[in-house]
C-alpha cells in the first residue's frame, strides 16, 4: 500500500488505496496509473479505511504470485462490505491471462482491467464514484518508490522463446519507447531528485530492436547518463545470448552506469539450457562471464538459477553447484520450477518433486553463501560510496546501498555516526564490518547537508 499522496491544490474527487503487487516493471505501470489518476482530481489513500476507492495491480507470473494475488483481491473486495469503499478496480499480469475466469470468481471486483484498458482508468474512477467524465489535464509524472531512487520502463514484451516463461503469451512482443521518449521521462525523474535510476524491462538487451532494426541499449544508455542529477544508473535484466560488446564497453566505460551485471542465466547444464530453450550454452555463457570480469573491472554479477526443471537430474544440479561454488556470482537468487499454462514446458514428462528441488535450492543457496561473505568481508578497510536510502539525523544513522546493490534484492550498508545527509545523496563510507549479508560503515568527510 503506497502512502505517498498526490499533490493536491483543491480536495481530491475522491482517494484511491493502491496495492501494487510483483516486480519493478508493474511498479512502473501502477505509477503511471496513479499520475493519470492524480491529474484528473484523485488522490493516494494512505490506508484502505480512508479510502473511496481501490485499485489492486496483480502480479501473475508464477503460482505463488498468483496466489497472492488472488489473496489480496478478495481482502480488498471484502473492504467495501463496511466502510467508504465504493469500488474496487483491478488491473495487471493476472488479469490479461484470466479476466474470464477472475470475473466469475470474484463479482465484488468493480472494474477489471486489462493492458488495453489502462488508458480508461480515469473513467472507471469517475464511474464508480458517480461523476461526470471530463477531459483531464496532462499527467505528471508519479513516483511510487522511495524517494532515493527511481525505475525507468524501456521497452514491454519479449522476444524471447524461454519454455518456462509465460510473459510474451500475455505481455506480448518487444515494444520499445523511442529513444527520445524515455530521456524525455528520465528527465522527469531525474527532476525529483533520485540519487538512482534503475532501467527495466522484459528483456533490456533487446532494447531497440524492433523500432530501430537492431538493438539501441548502448545508444540509449549514452543519452540517459547525459541527464543530470542521478550519480549513478543501473541496468536489469540483460539477456545472456544477446547481450552485445557495445553494451559491456559502455558499462565498463561510462563512469555513471553501476558496475552490476544483472544476468539471469537460469541454468549452468547443457542439456537443461537447451530444454529451456535458452538460445546459449554453457560453454558461452562462462565466456561471456569472463569477458564480463575482464572488461569492467570490480563488477558485481547477478544472475538467477532455477531449480526442478522437468528432466533436472542429479548430473545438472552438479553442474549448477560447481559453478556457484567456484565463485562467478556475487549475488544469487535461486528460484524452483513453477508450471505455468501456456508455457512450452507445462507439459513436459519427468517432473521433479517440489521437495527435490527446494532441497536444490538450499544447497544452492548454502554454496553462496561463503563467497558472498568473502566479497562483503573483502571490502572491509574501504572507502564506498553509498547511496542513502534512509536518514536518521537525529539518531546519527543511516542506511544505503553500493552500486554493488540493487534494491530490494541485495544487502544494504548500515551507516553510523552520520550527522546529516537526505535521501538520494551519494557519500563516501569507509567499511568497519560486515553483519551477516550487509555492511556497516562510518562517514568520511562531511556529508551533503539536510535538504
Amino acid at each position: 500500500m503506497s502512502s505517498s499522496p498526490v499533490t493536491e491544490a483543491t480536495a481530491p474527487l475522491g482517494r484511491v488505496a493502491l496495492v501494487s503487487l510483483g516486480c519493478a516493471k508493474n511498479l512502473v505501470d501502477s505509477e503511471r496509473l496513479v499520475q493519470d489518476l492524480g491529474a484528473a482530481g484523485f488522490a493516494l489513500a494512505e490506508t484502505l479505511r480512508e479510502a473511496d476507492l481501490a485499485l489492486v495491480n496483480t502480479c501473475g507470473f508464477i503460482d505463488p504470485a498468483k496466489e497472492e494475488s488472488i489473496e489480496t483481491i478478495v481482502r480488498v473486495a471484502a473492504q467495501k462490505e463496511f466502510g467508504r469503499l465504493r469500488g474496487v478496480m483491478v488491473a495487471g499480469c493476472l488479469v490479461e491471462r484470466y479476466a474470464q475466469e477472475l470475473e466469475e470468481q470474484i463479482p465484488e471486483v468493480d472494474r477489471w482491467l486489462p493492458f488495453n484498458s489502462y488508458p480508461r482508468i480515469v473513467e472507471s474512477a469517475r464511474e464508480l464514484m458517480d461523476l461526470p467524465q471530463v477531459r483531464d489535464l496532462a499527467p505528471e509524472r508519479t513516483l511510487l518508490t522511495p524517494s532515493a531512487y527511481a525505475y525507468l520502463k524501456v521497452s514491454e514484451g519479449c522476444d524471447q522463446k524461454c519454455a518456462f516463461c509465460a510473459i510474451p503469451s500475455f505481455r506480448g512482443r518487444l515494444a520499445s519507447r523511442t529513444i527520445e521518449a524515455n530521456v524525455e521521462d528520465a528527465r522527469s525523474i531525474a527532476a525529483r531528485g533520485v540519487g538512482e535510476i534503475n532501467i527495466v524491462s522484459q528483456d533490456t538487451t533487446a532494447y531497440g530492436r524492433d523500432l530501430y532494426g537492431k538493438p539501441r541499449l548502448a545508444e540509449l544508455l549514452r543519452e540517459l547518463t547525459k541527464i543530470e542529477g542521478p550519480s549513478w544508473w543501473r541496468v536489469l535484466y540483460l539477456y545472456p545470448s544477446i547481450l552485445r560488446d557495445d553494451v559491456i564497453d559502455e558499462m565498463a566505460d561510462n563512469p555513471r552506469i553501476a558496475k552490476y551485471v544483472d544476468l539471469p542465466l537460469q541454468h549452468m547444464s547443457d542439456g537443461m539450457l537447451r530444454a529451456m530453450r535458452r538460445g546459449i550454452n554453457a560453454k558461452r555463457q562462462i565466456e561471456l562471464l569472463e569477458r564480463l570480469r575482464d572488461r569492467i573491472p570490480d563488477v558485481a554479477i547477478r544472475t538467477t538459477l532455477i531449480t526442478g526443471f522437468p528432466g533436472e537430474t542429479d548430473a545438472d544440479h552438479a553442474e549448477n553447484l560447481r559453478r556457484v561454488s567456484q565463485g562467478w556470482f556475487q549475488r544469487l537468487g535461486v528460484f524452483t520450477y513453477s508450471p505455468e499454462e501456456g508455457t512450452r514446458a507445462f507439459d513436459l514428462p519427468d517432473a521433479i518433486p517440489a521437495e527435490v528441488a527446494e532441497a536444490r535450492r538450499d544447497e544452492l543457496m548454502a554454496a553462496q553463501q561463503p563467497i558472498h561473505f568473502a566479497h562483503a568481508d573483502a571490502q572491509v578497510g574501504r572507502v564506498v560510496d553509498v547511496l542513502l536510502e534512509q536518514v536518521e539525523p537525529l539518531a546519527k544513522r543511516a542506511v544505503g546501498r553500493t552500486q554493488h546493490d540493487a534494491p530490494d534484492v541485495d544487502g544494504t550498508v548500515r551507516v553510523r555516526g552520520i550527522e546529516a545527509g537526505r535521501a538520494g545523496a551519494v557519500v563516501p563510507v569507509r567499511i568497519v564490518a560486515r553483519e551477516d549479508y550487509d555492511l556497516v560503515g562510518e562517514p568520511v568527510g562531511a556529508p551533503e547537508p539536510l535538504g
